[in-house]
């Protein structure tokens, strides 16, 4: 089976439109978006009904939620609870229900889906050091973590042996037997890692991999979208900016 998975859309209908183009070429595999559909970009709507139609699961993310009022955005810096606010008013009743009944955590054998941490994943905390990877595979019993969240794209890998991690910089990396894997898939809506092409990974069993790809899209025509609608302008720089 292959797996292609995406976190943190965030409204943004280009680089989803252009990510859903790009994988097609993969076909047959399960489509999993990891969470934040909405919250930032100009497209709440078409981007949440794009998943509904495309992938085989959405998970909950913490904008998703604060959107539909599960959770408060009170934490939230200004311009995300501004966005939080902009994006109810544009979401119908079913699509506020949609994002509210989204899972939060999804478990399929050795593998383990969900937005944020996964140890009390409705607080949505974030893993951002190997005291935090570690912290996780110590409370799951899977050999894989898949995460977002953080909109940084990263790869942990641990040996079942010594405990001991370490941060692989490949694009691409090879399943190795005796080591459990943390993956953190990155933002296809607005990734913060410096590259402001969409985030994708793709896990293929039959090869053994796992694999970060990343895919251009129309930034100007997004950045043109929110500020049309009068959302923060900040939110139309960061994406060139991938920051």
């Amino acid at each position: 089976m292959r797996y292609v998975l995406i976190s943190d859309i965030h409204g943004n209908l280009e680089a989803l439109k252009a990510v859903l183009s790009f994988v097609r070429k993969l076909e047959p595999f399960q489509f999993y978006c990891l969470g934040d559909v909405v919250g930032y970009g100009a497209d709440p709507q078409e981007c949440l009904h794009t998943l509904q139609d495309e992938t085989n699961l959405i998970l909950a993310g913490n904008h998703d939620l604060a959107v539909a009022g599960v959770i408060a955005s009170d934490s939230f810096n200004e311009v995300a609870h501004a966005a939080v606010n902009w994006t109810r008013r544009h979401l119908d009743d079913d699509d506020v229900e949609a994002l509210a009944n989204m899972p939060l955590v999804y478990i399929d054998g050795d593998y383990l889906f969900t937005h944020a941490s996964p140890i009390e994943p409705m607080l949505f905390n974030y893993v951002r050091t190997l005291d935090d990877v570690s912290e996780v595979f110590s409370s799951i019993g899977q050999r894989f973590c898949f995460v977002g969240h953080t909109h940084l794209p990263v790869l942990v890998r641990m040996s079942e042996e010594t405990g001991s991690m370490e941060i692989v910089r490949k694009n691409r990396v090879m399943i190795e037997d005796g080591h459990r894997y943390f993956v953190n898939v990155g933002s296809a809506g607005q990734p913060r890692d410096s590259n402001p092409d969409a985030c994708v990974v793709v896990l293929d069993e039959e090869a053994d991999s796992i694999e970060f790809l990343r895919v251009p899209y129309d930034i100007s025509t997004c950045q043109s979208k929110i500020l049309s609608e009068g959302l923060p302008s900040y939110l139309a720089e960061r994406l060139m900016l991938a920051r």
